[in-house]
């Protein structure tokens, strides 16, 4: 592990890989977007979400002024497209929850 990493970093890294286990639907995807924020974020020394906005933006042929206006959403409003999309490339893809899914 990282040095920079915290001791509960890893707790909750396992807690948030234990609930996206249990991830099966595009509902449960929202859901647990909706509900599990930090889990985006988890792994702030890759920027993995800066990355997937990228990403997100250039599938989507997003204006700059659209991914702003994204960027200042409220968690919860952002697009259901976006919370998908995320979910793909932070959660089932993303560097720290990588072997959750086999």
């Amino acid at each position: 592990m990282p040095s920079n990493l915290t001791p509960d970093w890893s707790s909750e890294f396992e807690h948030y890989k234990q609930l996206s286990r249990e991830v099966v639907t595009n509902e449960d995807i929202i859901n647990f977007f909706n509900q599990n924020q930090k889990a985006f974020y988890l792994d702030n020394f890759s920027s993995t979400w800066a990355q997937m906005m990228e990403a997100y933006e250039a599938k989507e042929s997003l204006s700059s002024d659209q991914l702003n206006q994204l960027e200042e959403m409220q968690w919860q409003d952002m697009p259901e497209s976006l919370k998908l999309f995320a979910y793909d490339f932070c959660i089932k893809n993303g560097f720290c929850y990588t072997g959750t899914y086999s």
